[in-house]
């Protein structure tokens, strides 16, 4: 028989009565019934064996036959074909004989003597269980597939969560178990990873390159851990990554940790910083010796990167929190408030290196709280459109929790201070020409009296000592000097509008002609009657 009539359900027949075994297998036709019939068999033994070689789909056997019954048969044929449907043929007087087969995994039976029509119907019921046993298994299989290609997905969950959370110690041993990590329970560390600055170049680069670069990172460390202990290592947010290990027995934890960072340094573009955590006894103890670690690892925020700290270390160096004086901060506050960069920076800067051995995350809370502080002493002063801007940009980003070192902390803070003081200083030089003009103006309605510093400083609501150094630090001369020059030109253009000395004289308040003469001389290096007789037309 081709292949391309073979039935995919297989089926055998077992009977000591051979008018029987050829009935049934003549009534089975492929064509019909979409079963095939591959083997007979004319007692228990045989037929057993026959079932272990062919291995069909269905078994059809009689329970009384000689070497071996039907029950024994169905017992055997069970324990190792789980899926092959055997149906009994018994007479009446077997009932509960069959009704123990049934319980022992037989399929069906059928009571002799038997009918056509119930042996093809029984033939039928069990193909289409097959049938959905078949499609069953299939998404089964497909569901094991996927499962199994998502093992490595699904093992880096299971360390998110066994890292984070406390759980049942049984529950989380079965789980262990069950996603075949290849570590020992007992005794393991945590090593938490970051890629030196690499969350802030992933905006220029490609993705491509990304993803390259956290390979080449991933497997120099899985290369370096491998060779002295069991160890996983995988990925945590962009530019992180977490190294669950057993403790080593030839290498001691710090030599290992430095190995890493080495490794990066000489085979790859990177450096990382490393936190290492206490050990942990059991899978149990984890979250606490990965929040050790992580909190070893924002120490990098004093050093800049390329570095490993060891919690232990560091919880034995720890300094009790403390605070910079407020007298340090109304100091600082009064120089922002003067515009006095020169003051305010040696200042901020002392203040932020008073927390030698201070958790980063409180450097980090102090440095965010000058930073508001700061931001508000500005914004109270600045008044000018587009002032506070750039001053807005910087606290905005401060304010976003990216992880800066000191170094960018300081240089952040020293960056507000000083565009700060600038604007506020341009500020006022605005303000200042503003007033300055105004006075200018109300000294050219006015030159024909005697307008003191007095009278300007009035007009323009300032002190007159404050005004008269306003006006010499604006115009680059005094009060005096200035209405000085105003009148002379003022008296340029009357004499050459052919007005008379005196008439000039009196109109810019000069009462005595020869005095006025005098300062025009003195200004113009000639007399107003030589000037005005110079510039006559010929």
């Amino acid at each position: 028989m081709s292949n391309m009539s073979r039935a995919d359900i297989t089926l055998c027949v077992i009977d000591d009565i051979r008018s029987v075994v050829r009935g049934i297998a003549d009534l089975i036709q492929i064509d019909t019934h979409g079963v095939q019939v591959v083997g007979t068999a004319g007692n228990g033994e045989d037929g057993l064996q026959m079932v272990l070689d062919l291995r069909p789909d269905i078994v059809l056997t009689d329970i009384r036959m000689p070497r071996m019954d039907g029950l024994e048969m169905t017992k055997a044929i069970t324990a190792v074909m789980p899926n092959c449907k055997v149906i009994l043929l018994s007479g009446y007087t077997d009932f509960e004989y069959a009704q123990q087969a049934l319980r022992l995994g037989a399929f069906d039976f059928i009571a002799k003597p038997f009918l056509k029509a119930a042996i093809e119907a029984v033939v039928q019921k069990a193909k289409e269980q097959i049938e959905l046993d078949r499609v069953h298994f299939a998404k089964q299989s497909e569901m094991e597939r996927q499962i199994k290609e998502s093992m490595p997905l699904l093992r880096q969950e299971y360390l998110h969560l066994l890292l984070r959370y406390n759980a049942n110690e049984a529950r989380l041993k079965e789980r262990w178990d069950y996603l075949k990590l290849e570590l020992n329970r007992e005794r393991l560390v945590i090593m938490c990873i970051e890629i030196d600055g690499f969350a802030k170049q992933v905006d220029t680069h490609g993705i491509h390159d990304v993803e390259l670069a956290r390979f080449a990172v991933k497997n120099i460390l899985e290369e370096t851990l491998a060779s002295a202990t069991k160890s996983i290592v995988f990925r945590e947010q962009l530019s992180g990554f977490i190294c669950l290990l057993n403790v080593p027995n030839h290498i001691d934890i710090v030599t290992l940790a430095e190995q890493c960072r080495e490794h990066m340094l000489n085979y790859s573009r990177y450096t990382i910083s490393i936190g290492v955590g206490l050990e942990a006894r059991t899978i149990h103890e984890l979250p606490q010796s990965y929040q050790q670690a992580t909190e070893a690892l924002s120490h990098n925020f004093y050093t800049g990167g390329n570095s490993v700290f060891f919690y232990e270390d560091i919880q034995h160096h720890a300094a009790a929190r403390s605070r910079h004086s407020s007298e340090q901060e109304k100091e600082l506050f009064n120089y922002l408030r003067m515009g006095n960069k020169e003051r305010a920076l040696p200042l901020l800067q002392s203040i932020v290196h008073s927390y030698p051995g201070v958790q980063p995350s409180d450097v980090m809370n102090v440095c965010h709280e000058l930073g508001l502080l700061m931001h508000r002493i500005f914004a109270e002063k600045i008044t000018m459109p587009g002032g506070m801007d750039e001053l807005t940009a910087k606290l905005d980003f401060l304010k976003k929790g990216e992880r800066l070192t000191l170094r960018e902390l300081n240089e952040l803070l020293d960056q507000l201070v000083s565009a700060g003081c600038d604007a506020l200083q341009k500020q006022r030089e605005l303000e200042a020409d503003s007033v300055i003009a105004q006075a200018i103006h109300y000294m050219r309605e006015n030159l024909d009296k005697n307008v003191t510093v007095t009278d300007l400083a009035k007009h323009v609501y300032l002190s007159g000592s404050y005004f008269a150094n306003l006006f010499k630090k604006v115009t680059g001369t005094t009060l005096i000097n200035y209405m000085n020059r105003l009148r002379i030109e003022k008296a340029k253009e009357m004499l050459l509008d052919d007005k008379q000395v005196q008439e000039v004289a009196i109109h810019l308040g000069y009462e005595d002609r020869s005095y006025f003469t005098d300062v025009f001389k003195r200004h113009v290096g000639m007399t107003p009657t030589e000037f005005k007789q110079g510039y006559k037309p010929s």
